[in-house]
């Protein structure tokens, strides 16, 4: 059988397996029957054109070409019916009245020889000589199938459920190419040495409105386009390099199917399947950039989001970042992150777009937050009165939505838990958000919402810690107070003793949290003296050595009064240990060298620099210099050599460094020492 009779077997075939899938498997739609009848009369035309190019003679042949025309004039007609179903348009009575009219004039026409009167034998296969009233019949035929594209053109415009748009799109693709393969029909007739393409226009136009019939998520049309064109670029780099290859092996082999040239071939072909995906991944890059134009950048920092803001924990920040990224990536008018507020409800956390119209926030028991913890895929403005659970929303929270021209609603969700809600207004261009920007957007969404959650979570212990670190600086400030309220001598000794110890670990270059528990070890460190009675305390002679005795006692009860305490830093150590000396001659352990903490030995310095400055009911204050003297003799044999350096560093010569850091610790202001020593 030669491809003359083969082409309208082969649709016949075609459209019957179509029109079986459609039975079988095809949407209970409302278009669903009139898109049947269309099939019906598409197969009957492949059957017809079949029979007249397989009859022995021209009568015969002439005989069924009448009953072509009649197929092809019924299909039109119902094409146009199932258009007019699957838009939903109004059917304008103008057009359908002359139209059903025309159709029957034609049809009793066609037998009569006025539409076509003859068959000829053409340079491929027979063709019907045409009548006086052919172009009646073509407008007749044309007409329907005409005024279906503009039904579609006006529905994609007008709809905004992105499934109708792209079905639109695929069916108005497949009446182009109907269109192009008839006209390819009459270029014989005008000289031109052309195989009529009709049928092969005709088997893409029922396939691809068959796809648009049987399938749900079909690939936009932008995207098949671009695809198609990174694979044609492709090819034509493929095919010029092959081409190459061959002209040069043919050129310079004479048995070009010898062995040597197959290897060679066959190690090419091996050669550009590694080399060319990357090639192929590199031209759709290219192809991207071309149709997204300014967009690209935008669009491509979308999709690396999560990678570039992993492990970011600014929960502003992460916030700022994704509603600036998404609303320039979607090309959005407004785009809204919604997180949950102690109280259950969602409320605008962030926002990047044009002027908002207001502040979005919808309760716990908003249906909207109910649906949106249950949806795994975005929600379309369209979803409104189809999702259930939608359908009772609030006239206040849809008065909210339509406010702020929300179009796209996107759950941010990690593992069933609801992080927050994305919400897109309308894009600028006025266009509907395509599939591939809300595939897009649910991609990134997971991992989103993991951040967003891990974000939280990090506020929540910064404030938990904040909250417990006000909690310890108050206890610890009440204990330093019990020991100055009975020892009036002595009062904001432990104070001036823990900024002065402060300063000298930060010249040290020590960590601010080392800094932060050697302040709280000097706040502490005579704690124990609340043991002391208060007469030997405020004695103001000389002391015994058994009162010397028990005043020494003071660090090993303050070690008891305080090792229950689980500090993170060595603060009960270094209040045990404050009095101890590097040669071991101090007490209450005689330790010695490095058995000391460090976090001791920087407060026995400090201790001794601000007691020698102060006064004592013993004795009036010695001063600044002659303290500093007393432990820059002493550095290495009873205070630690780098801890005195610091310390001379920081206040040798320099009175008004250390009347500040005494007021630092008069005012009892943490961060005033920060202020002082930069």
């Amino acid at each position: 059988m030669n491809m003359y009779l083969l082409i309208p077997l082969i649709e016949v075939i075609f459209c019957l397996g179509l029109l079986i899938v459609l039975m079988i498997s095809g949407k209970r739609h409302i278009a669903r029957r009139p898109f049947t009848a269309f099939l019906f009369f598409m197969t009957l035309w492949g059957f017809f054109i079949f029979m007249m190019r397989a009859s022995p003679d021209m009568t015969n042949a002439l005989l069924w070409e009448k009953f072509v025309f009649w197929a092809i004039l019924s299909a039109s007609l119902f094409f146009y019916r199932f258009t007019v179903s699957l838009t939903g348009a109004r059917p304008n009575r103008y057009f359908e009245y002359p139209l059903y009219i025309a159709y029957f004039v034609v049809l009793a026409l066609i037998p009569t020889g006025l539409v076509v009167n003859g068959m000829q034998m053409m340079w491929y296969g027979k063709a019907p000589l045409i009548g006086p009233l052919f172009p009646l019949y073509v407008l007749c035929a044309y007409a329907p199938i005409v005024r279906s594209a503009m039904l579609l053109i006006k529905h994609y415009r007008h709809t905004r459920i992105i499934d109708d748009r792209i079905r639109s799109q695929y069916i108005i693709v497949g009446i182009a190419a109907m269109f192009i393969g008839a006209t390819t029909d009459y270029l014989p007739v005008l000289g031109m040495s052309m195989y009529p393409l009709g049928i092969i226009g005709n088997i893409l136009f029922c396939l691809v409105a068959t796809i648009s019939m049987l399938r749900h998520n079909l690939l936009e049309m932008k995207v098949v386009i671009r695809k198609l064109a990174t694979y044609s670029l492709t090819s034509v780099l493929i095919f010029g390099i092959f081409g190459s290859l061959i002209y040069l092996l043919s050129h310079f082999f004479q048995d070009f199917m010898s062995p040597v040239s197959l290897t060679i071939t066959i190690v090419a072909v091996f050669i550009a399947a590694s080399i060319f995906q990357p090639v192929l991944s590199r031209l759709q890059h290219t192809v991207d950039r071309w149709f997204f134009r300014e967009r690209f950048d935008h669009i491509q920092n979308l999709r690396r989001f999560n990678q570039e803001t992993r492990g970011d924990l600014d929960l502003e920040q992460l916030s700022s970042s994704l509603v600036t990224t998404v609303a320039n990536g979607m090309q959005s008018q407004g785009v809204y992150l919604l997180l949950p507020s102690s109280t259950g409800s969602y409320t605008t956390y962030m926002y990047s777009g044009q002027k908002s119209q207001g502040r979005l926030q919808f309760s716990a028991n908003s249906p909207l937050v109910a649906a949106m913890k249950q949806q795994k895929h975005i929600l379309d403005n369209t979803d409104l009165d189809i999702v259930p659970s939608l359908i009772s929303l609030t006239e206040y929270d849809r008065q909210t939505l339509e406010r702020n021209s929300i179009e796209l609603l996107v759950p941010l969700k990690n593992n069933g838990h609801l992080a927050g809600m994305l919400l897109l207004s309308g894009r600028a261009s006025d266009e509907p958000y395509s599939k591939e920007e809300r595939r897009l957007l649910e991609m990134v969404s997971p991992d989103v919402a993991v951040s967003i959650d891990n974000a939280n979570l990090y506020e929540n212990m910064k404030q938990k810690h904040s909250e417990l670190q006000k909690a310890m600086d108050g206890v610890i400030h009440a204990i330093s107070l019990v020991v100055e309220t009975r020892d009036p001598y002595t009062a904001g000794h432990q104070r001036r003793v823990a900024e002065l110890a402060r300063a000298i670990a930060k010249k040290m270059g020590l960590s601010e949290w080392q800094q932060m528990g050697i302040h709280v070890a000097g706040l502490l460190h005579d704690v124990g003296k609340v043991a002391v009675p208060s007469e030997i305390l405020s004695k103001p002679g000389k002391i015994t050595e058994t009162e010397f005795s028990i005043i020494k006692n003071h660090c090993q009860v303050g070690y008891e009064i305080l090792q229950r305490i689980d500090f993170p830093w060595p603060v009960t150590k270094a209040v045990l240990q404050h009095h101890e000396r590097l040669d071991g001659s101090g007490y209450p352990q005689g330790l010695a060298g490095e058995d000391i903490v460090l976090e001791a030995r920087i407060l026995g310095v400090a201790d001794v620099v601000e007691a020698m400055s102060s006064h004592r009911p013993y004795r009036p204050a010695i001063g600044l210099d002659s303290a500093l003297e007393e432990i820059s003799r002493a550095s290495g044999i009873l205070y630690d050599i780098e801890v005195v350096d610091a310390c001379l560093s920081l206040l040798k010569k320099n009175q008004p460094k250390f009347e500040r850091i005494m007021a630092a610790a008069a005012a009892n202001t943490d961060y005033a020492l920060e202020a002082v020593t930069n």
